[in-house]
């Protein structure tokens, strides 16, 4: 395992952090939608689907991505103006079409109901962040949001520290849930067990990511978490 935490028969974990696109929510939607209208002039349209792959390192890399799929060469300075034009457009209208996958918010209850703190770590920026989980009602559930904007993006750890920190929480009592290699990668440097959800954007068998244990859908949360607290 990737952190010291207790065995069978404790209590563990006692803070879960979450990711947010791809995990919780299925945002691509909004995110395409935020993209088209920043790069129609370039005659660009993407769906839903193309911007799940791209997502995932924020929203630089994602305006870089999508330019480099259609060829178009920019300059930093450009790829800059993009991105603030781009997060200035979906902060304006995040949740027109995103959704809580199924299943999820009934297992972030059944947590809080078991006392496990929740936490999310996003590289959203926090102010689109706040407003889609409060829009969609997680934030009854979620303590602390920690998202781009003060912190490295993922898979620096830094932003998952921030989160343990303000929980008052230690590694060995915590576990990360992502859906993406940034978000193993992330999770393993701050000392967190990972486990990554097969249904979000990676794009790729999560099972072939390293993380130490597969969400296959929210229904069975309780049980990828438990599979994790019996290993030795």
């Amino acid at each position: 395992m990737s952190a010291t935490r207790p065995r069978a028969g404790h209590t563990w974990p006692r803070t879960i952090i979450l990711d947010l696109d791809g995990t919780l929510i299925d945002s691509a939607p909004d995110i395409a939608a935020a993209v088209n209208a920043v790069l129609a002039g370039y005659g660009i349209e993407i769906g839903a689907a193309t911007a799940r792959r791209f997502l995932g390192d924020g929203a630089r890399k994602l305006i870089e991505r999508v330019l480099a799929a259609h060829d178009v060469s920019a300059g930093a300075d450009e790829i800059e103006r993009y991105t603030d034009a781009f997060t200035a457009s979906y902060q304006a209208r995040p949740c027109q079409l995103s959704v809580v996958f199924e299943g999820a918010a009934q297992a972030l209850a059944a947590w809080r109901a078991d006392g496990v703190r929740l936490a999310v770590c996003t590289n959203k920026p926090q102010a689109i962040a706040d407003r889609v989980i409060a829009h969609l009602g997680l934030d009854r559930h979620i303590e602390v949001v920690i998202g781009a904007g003060v912190h490295p993006l993922k898979p620096d750890p830094a932003p998952l520290l921030a989160c343990l920190d303000a929980l008052g929480c230690d590694a060995g009592a915590a576990l990360y849930v992502g859906d993406m290699a940034v978000d193993r990668q992330a999770g393993h440097a701050a000392g967190l067990p990972v486990l990554l959800a097969e249904f979000g954007y990676a794009g790729e068998p999560v099972a072939q990511l390293g993380a130490d244990g597969v969400l296959t859908q929210w229904a069975e949360a309780a049980d990828a978490v438990a599979a994790l607290r019996d290993m030795d």
